[in-house]
């Protein structure tokens, strides 16, 4: 299972701190300790399966949101999601999965990432931890 508190870096590179509070056979989900249940962040991270067989398709979601009350009060949300859907299937290679996470990663990082320190994350989360 990933760590029950989860340190992530802001746009600044200042630290957040998702804790976990909550776990079940289909996720996660953790808070930043910043906020509160009234204007949450949150992270989740759900796992699920489709289909039968050779055309199962493993399906591995990582959310982030954030509760943001409007000027007259309604919350409004704001999502980011990032979904990984792996065929069941011999000819589909972890390091395939990995090769294009890292160019979606590379991609949104404006082209200035080189190379990853470790996947320790993207591994845990394709065994199907939370």
């Amino acid at each position: 299972m990933l760590a029950n508190d989860i340190t992530l870096d802001k746009q600044d590179g200042t630290d957040v701190v998702y804790r976990l509070f909550r776990n079940d056979g289909t996720g996660s989900q953790r808070i930043d300790i910043a906020t509160n249940l009234s204007a949450p962040k949150l992270m989740a991270i759900r796992h699920s399966t489709q289909g039968k067989g050779s055309d199962a398709v493993d399906r591995h979601l990582v959310q982030m949101t954030q509760v943001v009350a409007d000027s007259t009060g309604v919350p409004r949300t704001i999502a980011v999601n990032f979904t990984v859907a792996v065929p069941r299937n011999t000819s589909v290679t972890s390091q395939m999965v990995k090769d294009l996470i890292s160019n979606m990663i590379d991609f949104l990082a404006d082209g200035s990432i080189t190379t990853l320190a470790t996947m320790a994350n993207v591994d845990a989360i394709l065994r199907g931890e939370a």
